[in-house]
């Protein structure tokens, strides 16, 4: 006897769950120079099962969302990854056929590179490079301050700082 699988069972298969924990901005004077926000972050690849038993355990996760979208990576002076996506609320816990679009017509776009402290400075100057090819392509904002559209990205740091 062979058992049917559900859509949702089979869509959870065929995604690569991950639990990514996302630190604090990076404050001080040289967070001010530059135009974008760093911010430490850890992604790990998990089970499909294991946000019941992250559950079980009693632990109590931010946010459950799906995000739908692609990304792609490239060599710069530093690796170099480019998400487009959009955001997905889940309505029912770990159900991701009834997830319903947050961002309607909106797409988040993440700059992320790895980074340390010897190699800081050229990522920030690969990273500032690429978001000015960037600017003239996006409508940049902080959540809830438009900033509307700007031609480089040092202007819209510029603008997001004066508004923010």
């Amino acid at each position: 006897m062979r058992k049917e699988k559900k859509t949702s069972d089979y869509a959870i298969l065929k995604l690569k769950p991950t639990v990514r924990h996302v630190g604090g901005p990076m404050r001080g004077a040289g967070a001010e120079q530059i135009s974008f926000l760093v911010r430490p972050m850890q992604e790990n690849k998990i089970t499909k099962n294991a946000l019941i038993v992250f559950d079980k355990l009693g632990n109590k996760l931010d946010h459950e969302h799906l995000r739908v979208g692609f990304a792609f990576h490239f060599q710069r002076d530093a690796l170099i990854t480019l998400t487009v996506s959009s955001i997905n609320k889940m309505l029912k816990l770990h159900v991701i056929d009834d997830a319903v679009h947050v961002t309607l017509g909106i797409h988040l776009v993440e700059v992320t590179t790895p980074a340390s402290s010897k190699n800081y400075t050229e990522v920030v100057a690969s990273v500032s490079s690429f978001c000015e090819y960037l600017a003239p392509l996006l409508h940049l904002s902080k959540p809830s301050v438009s900033t509307g559209v700007v031609p480089t990205a040092a202007a819209a740091a510029a603008s997001l700082m004066v508004d923010g």
